[in-house]
C-alpha cells in the first residue's frame, strides 16, 4: 500500500487512493524551528492516521510512505530534517519512506 503523507506544524494529513485522513497529535510535536521538534508524539500520530486509514493490520504489508512536508521547509529540507522524517516513518511502520514535492526545493 501506497500512502502519501503531507505534513504540517502539528497536522497530518494521509491520502490512498480516494480515502483521506486527517490526524491530529494529542501533543503538540512541532516547535517554533522546527517542523518535528519532538519525535514521539509525531509517531504516535503518524500510527493514528496509518491506522485510520487502514495501512496497518496483522496480515498487511508494511506501507510505502511517500513525505510531502507542507511548512517549514523553505529553500529546501536540511540533511538532518529529511534523516528526522525518514525515521519517523519508519518508526510508524513504513517499509520504505521517501519525498515528494518537497516545498522551496
Amino acid at each position: 500500500m501506497n500512502i502519501t503523507l503531507k505534513i504540517f506544524r502539528d497536522k497530518m494529513i494521509l491520502m490512498h487512493e480516494s480515502r483521506i485522513v486527517t490526524a491530529l497529535p494529542k501533543e503538540p510535536y512541532s516547535t517554533t524551528r522546527l517542523l518535528v521538534g519532538t519525535f514521539e508524539p509525531a509517531v504516535a500520530c503518524l500510527k493514528e492516521g496509518l491506522s485510520s486509514i487502514g495501512a496497518v493490520g496483522i496480515f498487511k504489508k508494511s506501507p510505502r510512505i511517500f513525505i510531502s512536508p507542507q511548512e517549514m521547509c523553505e529553500g529546501g529540507l536540511s540533511e538532518v530534517e529529511r534523516r528526522c522524517l525518514t525515521e519517523l516513518g519508519l518508526a510508524a511502520g513504513a517499509r520504505a519512506v521517501e519525498f515528494v514535492n518537497e516545498k522551496g526545493a
